[in-house]
């Protein structure tokens, strides 16, 4: 304890002194900013501010947190020169962001030259030395750990400016990140890092004040960018500097927020097709008088309602018949369209405008998931199992308490697109590859538990398996369109790639040998990904099923209809009747008649028999209907028994049936 404390308070001053310089520094570019023309206009597209405010503020706490750091790796004698050489390794990719924070600030830049821009920061830092050397304990090549490292660099970079849209939230929730994993590096016993990211928490407290609703001025590309990096590069530090498989979770937990919400939008911009452009939006100065139905002003916010349709509108004839190609390189242009359906515009309208009970439920969460970093940080050291279920079960909870926000109009899109051929080549080229090497991967993870697994054998059993998936037809099934046969073909294949992975240890023995890998593996990873495609044959009959119809039913006026007889035919009517393209039935299957009274209280493809024609008026006056479906033909008894019964209750009698038909080709005169 006693060497703790002088620690700590030099930390604390260090802070507080960033806090008061950043006071003094946002002040001044709040003067300077809009006389050099650092304005942000509405464009009542994506803003949601009616008012010109000065944007580029950001400039005001990098300087604070630059200028407190300096002065102390350069000029303390607690500092050494290793610790020097890191803190300019962090500092030094700050030359490239900030400039370009600055121009797109002023002149807006295309989002494809901050990108390219954006990446060279990255490489910048990994050649410094910031980089990703190890994934859950597994040593990552040099290759793969550029590439990640790039990714993870860019992809906080971009997070932290998307959600930097309404006041008070990317600077509040980027103090909440910085504030835990400072409390991390100094429970670990590393002052030179704490001391950088308690200066980066200060000089943000400070920047807050004058970014706080209403807003004085914004942080602009130039405090968003530097912001995710600084905090990107700190995530690495921590991660490769403590010896842990949850260590992955550190950064990923302490800057969960943002990191969902990139994750978010990008899934929403690759697989929703864009909606056709929307009118101007009205403002109160150019309402016609009286009419108050266009758009709700509280405290300077726009909440803009958001049709049924939005999300999911019908294609675009132009470019529904493209190729490949063209199609893959429209959605990736997607990707830098800005929209206003990011958490928090989603939050902003599900709380009407409530901008305080937005940000404070941000921060909340955000405070949440850093108290799940910290808890990784003391995570045993190879407890795999534990720091997986506790990285995947926090992200889990804050998606299901984001799920008013983020997926109220999921249900509905899917139901409307699940059965396209766009859905079925989304699922089987891009989804089911990707979540079926994942489970593969975690599958070899738990099974070797402790024991040593080298990078190369496991990389080597993950592609035997995957390749023979590959090699199968299992990535050519569309799985919203999948029968038994494609289950058995998928467990077939995977039980012989897994077979075959062990196969492979004859040719290529492992350096130590690990009891039921692959049966521990083949099990995980089998069960995984047949559960994953089971749901999606359960969400595919769920619209077809009679329960669910039932419960649509109490909500509007439609036809409840009892069925005669049990063969093939009776699959064939209800997936008609309850075919996705109908969206709203106009029928309800109660229940079924049998010839045969066997079949009494049984249930055949999900629909109730409800008993014989004997008992036509028992069940009529427990489940009152209006129609009688024949699918089998009634013996002269059974007519006998049917025909009076619906003359007397008015019973609409029809009979379906299913036949092939000629085609009757039109003669050519010579």
């Amino acid at each position: 304890m006693p060497h703790i404390l002088p620690n700590f308070a030099t930390t604390s001053l260090l802070g507080l002194l960033a806090l008061a310089l950043s006071l003094l520094f946002t002040r001044a570019a709040l003067a300077i900013l809009p006389k050099l023309g650092f304005l942000d206009k509405p464009d009542f597209k994506r803003h949601i501010h009616t008012v010109a405010v000065p944007r580029g503020g950001g400039i005001g706490f990098i300087l604070a947190f630059s200028t407190v750091t300096f002065l102390y790796f350069f000029t303390s004698h607690k500092v050494d020169d290793d610790s020097r050489r890191i803190f300019l390794n962090h500092m030094m990719p700050l030359a490239i962001l900030v400039p370009l924070g600055l121009l797109d600030d002023r002149l807006t830049l295309k989002a494809r030259t901050k990108f390219l821009f954006q990446i060279l920061a990255a490489i910048l830092a990994w050649h410094r030395g910031l980089r990703l050397e190890d994934l859950f304990a597994w040593p990552l090549p040099t290759w793969l750990g550029a590439i990640l490292t790039v990714f993870w660099i860019v992809g906080l970079i971009n997070a932290f400016n998307m959600i930097d849209g309404i006041d008070g939230l990317a600077s509040g929730v980027g103090f909440i990140s910085a504030t835990c994993l400072g409390l991390v590096a100094f429970c670990r016993g590393e002052v030179a890092l704490a001391i950088f990211l308690t200066c980066l928490g200060g000089s943000l407290l400070g920047f807050l004040r004058f970014n706080w609703h209403p807003a004085k001025l914004f942080m602009g590309d130039t405090g968003s960018m530097a912001l995710g990096y600084l905090l990107a590069v700190s995530g690495l530090t921590i991660k490769e500097n403590l010896l842990s498989v949850a260590s992955i979770g550190i950064p990923l937990l302490a800057c969960g927020i943002p990191v969902l919400d990139i994750c978010l939008a990008v899934w929403r911009r690759i697989f929703y097709r864009p909606r056709p452009t929307r009118p101007p939006r009205t403002t109160p100065a150019s309402r016609p008088a009286g009419d108050t139905s266009a758009t709700l002003e509280l405290d300077s916010y726009q909440e803009i309602p958001i049709p049924d349709n939005e999300w999911f509108p019908p294609p675009d004839p132009q470019t529904e018949n493209d190729c490949f190609l063209k199609r893959a390189m429209h959605i990736l242009q997607r990707l830098g369209t800005a929209d206003q359906r990011h958490l928090h515009h989603r939050l902003l309208r599900h709380f009407h405008n409530n901008w305080k009970r937005t940000i404070w439920q941000i921060y909340l969460l955000a405070a949440f998931m850093g108290v799940a970093a910290i808890a990784c940080s003391i995570i045993p050291g190879q407890n795999l199992l534990l720091a997986i279920v506790l990285i995947l079960g926090t992200f889990s909870y804050i998606l299901n308490r984001l799920t008013v926000s983020m997926f109220w109009s999921s249900p509905q899109a899917l139901n409307l697109d699940f059965h396209t051929a766009r859905t079925g080549l989304l699922l089987s080229y891009f989804f089911h590859p990707l979540l079926d090497l994942s489970c593969i991967v975690v599958g070899y993870l738990l099974a070797a538990k402790n024991q040593p697994l080298s990078l190369h054998d496991g990389l080597r059993f993950v592609f035997i398996v995957e390749a023979v998936l590959l090699l199968s037809r299992n990535y050519r099934t569309f799985w919203n369109f999948a029968i038994s046969d494609d289950f058995f073909n998928l467990a077939l294949a995977l039980v012989i790639g897994f077979v075959l992975a062990r196969l492979s240890e004859y040719v290529f023995p492992i350096q130590q040998h690990i009891t039921k890998l692959h049966t521990s593996a083949g099990g995980i990873a089998t069960s995984a990904i047949l559960i994953e495609r089971l749901f999606l044959h359960y969400y595919k009959n769920r619209k077809s099923s009679p329960l669910h119809a039932q419960g649509d039913s109490q909500a509007k006026k439609v036809t409840r209809t009892v069925i005669f007889g049990i063969t093939p035919l009776l699959r064939l009517y209800r997936d008609t009747l309850y075919a996705p393209s109908r969206k709203a039935p106009t029928e309800v299957i109660t229940g079924l008649i049998a010839k045969d009274p066997r079949f009494l209280h049984g249930y055949c493809c999900g629909v109730k028999v409800m008993g014989t024609v004997k008992d036509l008026e028992n069940i009529y006056q427990k489940h009152p209907f209006q129609k009688l479906v024949l699918i089998k033909e009634p013996s002269p008894q059974e007519w006998d028994l049917l025909l009076p019964f619906a003359k007397a209750h008015a019973i609409t009698l029809t009979r379906f049936h299913a036949e092939e038909l000629p085609v009757d080709l039109p003669t050519t005169g010579e």
